[in-house]
């Protein structure tokens, strides 16, 4: 349901802004309007000054990604005090920490690039420093190895020692008189060998060892500057600092919502909250002398007021549908609960199957416990409703012979099926036409109300359409024409009967212009009702070729092997389960929104945004 909402203001000299804001702006759900409540009145524009100070805040709250579990008393001076002094003890490691991290990059590609070779028990100075010796550490492709192997294997110059191997490359070093290296170069490089430089003196396997302690090292010096913070007072006092920052930056910023007297003398919040909560503010207001406390119960003439939804939790639920349509405006019916009872049925008509229905309900509520997302508590209450007309179909994984079915087998009785969903889909049309009857007394649209296609005279003339069909079809009886005819010159005349009833000439523009636009507004309003009606099939059609998909499954499975036949019945299940759950809650969705809500809900209502100030 809609929450009843006030029009609230709070007014008071300068000097007590403060006041209003820490006792009344901390402890409501109000959401201010930027407004002047006089042309005399101009805005609060003054700079926040905690704005520096709360994002060097936000940087150490996101560095040590903790939040305070418990809120210390701390002044305003001592909170901005810590974060600042951290934040210089921070910027005076950074420098340091920079070449601590680029020391440690180097450490890696190092050790990165001795690794393939920890195998070679030679100094790797000597490949550098060898008077009579020429050497090479690289790598060569599996393909370019196997031209080595074939043609310079038995050259008596060259050594090739191999140290690793992958799947892409071969590893190794090469050696020759240092009189031939220039010749011994060149082949390799036809070979399209990778030469690997290796620094430092000692082995691979010792050079490897050495940089793995350097990079310890230097892993222990970087995570030890991180934490010199703590050092200063406490990683948890100063996330109880950031937090208290963030506070003053909230209590300040939202005094740019106050109105201020020409000379800056006098301020007045003004804005919405939920009836209840004005009238408790109402209440502990009235020995306050500091404060002017004013309410409207009409709300603002000038502004409109925003929608604030109040449901108990699992209607709560199906909010996230009717926001996707969009937040009725203030004063409208919330579609919540139609939506969340229609939704529910109609899904458990079009997909009745027990064990279905039991798999989705598991999915759901683990969606729902484990990601925090509305879709998954809906998904496990459709499949809650899914299992009961499962019963009353008698079906569970398609299955139609373990369960007697308490009501009908859809794919046994086709037509019944058809005829039981149409008959649905005319009740639900006629219950939303009276909701839009009465959102329209509600509101003073009294011609809506009478004449409107979903007014009074939309659903006489309706439901006399519907028993002049239901009559012809089942008992072949003429269509009384006659009854229809009043409520359909009501509807053709709706548009000069309201400008009748406003005391304004009949016809805007001339009799040609009124005959048209009256019968393609006719013409539109017949179709509507008609394809509104037919589209309720789809509930039944979706029943009985539910029934039919399992049956192929079934089918399938009885014609394969005993491993087949679970293995098809498994596949099979949840192929339905996922396309044609899938395509069932489309479809309902669509009815919901297209056949129902269209016909009393318009929706684009401003959602309530309370701008109490949290925290310390």
């Amino acid at each position: 349901m809609v929450e009843k909402m006030k029009y609230i203001s709070l007014t008071g000299h300068i000097s007590h802004l403060n006041h209003a804001v820490n006792r009344y702006l901390t402890r409501y759900d109000i959401q201010l309007e930027r407004t002047a409540l006089h042309p005399e009145m101009q805005p609060f524009t003054t700079r926040n000054p905690y704005a520096v100070t709360l994002q060097k805040a936000e940087r150490f709250l996101q560095l040590f990604n903790a939040v305070p579990q418990v809120y210390m008393p701390m002044s305003a001076a001592e909170a901005i005090n810590r974060v600042e002094d951290a934040h210089r003890l921070l910027e005076a490691h950074t420098q340091e920490m920079h070449e601590n991290e680029g020391k440690l990059a180097e450490a890696e590609e190092n050790i990165q690039c001795l690794m393939p070779f920890a195998s070679l028990e030679m100094d790797v100075s000597v490949l550098r420093n060898s008077v009579y010796l020429h050497g090479c550490t690289g790598r060569l492709s599996h393909a370019h190895y196997k031209q080595y192997e074939a043609f310079l294997r038995s050259d008596e110059k060259i050594i090739f020692i191999e140290t690793q191997r992958d799947e892409a490359y071969v590893w190794g070093a090469y050696f020759t008189p240092k009189v031939h290296a220039q010749q011994v170069n060149a082949v390799f490089a036809s070979l399209e060998f990778v030469p690997i430089a290796l620094a430092g003196q000692g082995t691979p396997r010792d050079l490897i060892k050495f940089w793995q302690h350097e990079r310890a090292q230097l892993l222990l010096a970087i995570n030890t500057q991180s934490q010199d913070l703590l050092k200063e007072g406490g990683i948890a006092r100063l996330c109880i600092a950031c937090e208290k920052v963030r506070g003053l930056y909230a209590r300040f910023d939202v005094k740019k919502y106050a109105s201020l007297s020409k000379g800056r003398r006098i301020f007045t919040f003004a804005g919405w909250m939920g009836a209840n909560d004005a009238d408790a503010l109402a209440e502990e207001i009235e020995d306050d002398s500091l404060i002017l406390f004013t309410r409207n119960a009409d709300g603002s003439d000038t502004i409109a007021a925003p929608t604030r939804l109040r449901n108990p939790p699992i209607i709560r639920t199906f909010e996230f549908f009717t926001r996707l349509y969009g937040l009725p405006t203030y004063g409208e019916t919330d579609p919540t609960f139609i939506l969340a009872v229609t939704y529910t049925m109609l899904f458990g008509l079009m997909f009745g199957d027990v064990g279905h229905g039991l798999c989705l309900a598991v999915v759901g509520a683990f969606i729902g416990r484990r990601y925090k997302k509305p879709l998954g508590w809906i998904i496990m209450i459709v499949g809650i409703s899914a299992m009961g007309f499962g019963f009353l179909y008698g079906s569970i994984f398609g299955f139609e012979d373990i369960l007697p079915a308490l009501w009908r087998r859809p794919a046994a009785d086709i037509t019944g099926t058809l005829i039981f969903a149409v008959g649905l889909g005319v009740g639900l049309i006629a219950f939303s036409m009276g909701l839009h009857m009465y959102n329209a007394l509600r509101q003073g649209r009294i011609g809506d109300f009478l004449f409107g296609a979903n007014g009074a005279a939309g659903l006489v003339f309706y439901g006399t359409v519907v028993f002049g069909t239901v009559r012809i079809l089942m008992q072949g009886r003429a269509f009384p024409l006659w009854l229809a005819a009043l409520p359909f010159a009501l509807l053709a005349l709706k548009h000069p009967i309201m400008r009748w009833m406003q005391g304004r000439k009949l016809l805007d523009g001339g009799v040609g212009k009124f005959f048209f636009e009256t019968f393609m507004e006719m013409f539109e309003t017949l179709l509507t009702y008609a394809t509104n009606t037919v589209s309720f099939v789809r509930v039944g059609a979706f029943a009985v070729s539910h029934a039919g998909m399992m049956h192929v499954v079934v089918q399938m499975a009885q014609g394969a092997s005993v491993s087949g036949r679970i293995a098809v019945l498994v596949v099979g299940n949840l192929l339905v389960i996922g396309i044609e759950g899938l395509l069932v809650g489309i479809q309902v969705l669509r009815l919901d929104f297209y056949e129902i809500f269209s016909r009393f809900y318009h929706g684009g209502g401003r959602n309530f945004t309370s701008h109490r100030i949290k925290g310390a």
